[in-house]
């Protein structure tokens, strides 16, 4: 049980790295590509309707070739992608990888969860879906460190190349060990997901997690753009701030887990939704103090998905938890991971980043205020 939780948070982590990297690269990109805000802005947007077209579809790949391996032909997808990118010259090749990249990225959330979810007890559901989130919070943490060493003996190539052969590695390890575990999943049909489209509950988790996505996330894809273009660092500076200020998160999301378990998950979600917009907004407006505003944030976003993916394991009986999260993330990633980041690019090459950044911030507030109409 404890190896398949590791193995599961060592493929998130590559997963979820492989997504962001992009992030600390922009800077890098615009300058060497020739590019714009709006044009870096859209390599997010191609990324996220990947994942918004493949994970719908995941229940129908797990139902007939089970979670597990659904699980390994993820992770083999990305790694597959990324090798190609290594290759990528212009704007257009990258765009395609990133769409292609969602699109192996997308399936393995919902069989993750499932598997997970099934593996440990109805009370220990925040403390493991904990665990598994320190794979993004690691992410976070460590693509901009990645970035600086490599771009400084090599080309940003590199970087997709040497996160491909460890995306193979990994996932062939998973293969290995999980040879003997079959769990199916459920298909998203129309009579499975019926039940769901008559529940309020479910339309607030889309808008919610939207927003939560976009806290973490959709702030941090935008961050070392923000630190250079508005506020006057220099690539380095930026990617080492972003980069130190998701150390603490390592700690916060565990305790994300444990609120989640002790107060309910939907008392937690409200509190870190209401305070990281707060902390939001200021990060968008203020001119002063931004390093402290840099790090506050992520300390409060990181503890809102433990407590999340919580609450929608809790909307459909165990059968149907994948058709759940296939259902919800996918739009709300799309929103909040593409759509609002992208909106906020093309603001600031109108002079509106830091409105941009503190608008999201204004979101966050309202889907706090939208987490009491998620009660089945």
């Amino acid at each position: 049980m404890q190896l398949t939780l590791l193995l599961l948070t060592s493929l998130f982590f590559l997963n979820f790295l492989s997504r962001i990297i992009i992030s600390p690269l922009l800077p890098h990109l615009e300058q060497t590509l020739g590019i714009s805000h709006g044009q870096a802005g859209s390599l997010f947007l191609c990324l996220s309707a990947g994942y918004f077209i493949s994970l719908p579809g995941s229940g129908f790949i797990s139902s007939v070739i089970s979670h597990q391996r659904t699980i390994t032909l993820s992770s083999l997808g990305i790694a597959i992608t990324l090798l190609l990118m290594s290759m990528a010259a212009n704007l257009g090749q990258l765009q395609t990888g990133h769409f292609f990249l969602g699109l192996a990225a997308g399936i393995y959330l919902p069989s993750a969860i499932s598997t997970i979810t099934t593996s440990f007890a109805n009370r220990h559901w925040g403390k493991a879906l904990a665990v598994h989130e320190l794979a993004p919070n690691l992410a976070f943490l460590s693509a901009p460190f990645i970035v600086s060493s490599l771009l400084a003996a090599s080309s940003w190539q590199t970087i997709f190349f040497v996160l491909g052969i460890l995306s193979l590695l990994v996932s062939l390890t998973y293969s290995l060990c999980s040879r003997k575990e079959r769990s199916y999943g459920t298909p998203p049909t129309l009579s499975h997901c019926r039940p769901l489209f008559r529940l309020p509950a479910f339309w607030m988790m889309i808008l919610i997690f939207s927003v939560g996505i976009m806290s973490t996330l959709g702030i941090y894809n935008l961050l070392p753009l923000f630190l250079v273009s508005e506020h006057g660092m220099t690539e380095q500076a930026a990617n080492s701030l972003v980069g130190f200020s998701r150390i603490p998160t390592l700690a916060t999301a565990l305790m994300g887990g444990y609120l989640s378990d002790r107060f309910g998950s939907r008392v937690t979600m409200r509190g870190m939704l209401f305070f990281s917009g707060i902390v939001t907004i200021l990060l968008g407006f203020s001119q002063q103090w931004i390093s402290l505003w840099v790090v506050l944030q992520p300390l409060l976003a990181v503890c809102f998905f433990p407590a999340a993916f919580a609450t929608l394991a809790s909307l459909g009986p165990p059968e149907s938890r994948n058709v759940v999260i296939s259902l919800t993330v996918p739009l709300a990633f799309f929103i909040g991971g593409g759509a609002l980041p992208a909106a906020v690019g093309f603001a600031a090459d109108f002079g509106w980043f830091g409105e941009g950044i503190a608008t999201a911030g204004l979101l966050m507030i309202g889907g706090a205020l939208l987490v009491k109409y998620t009660k089945v």
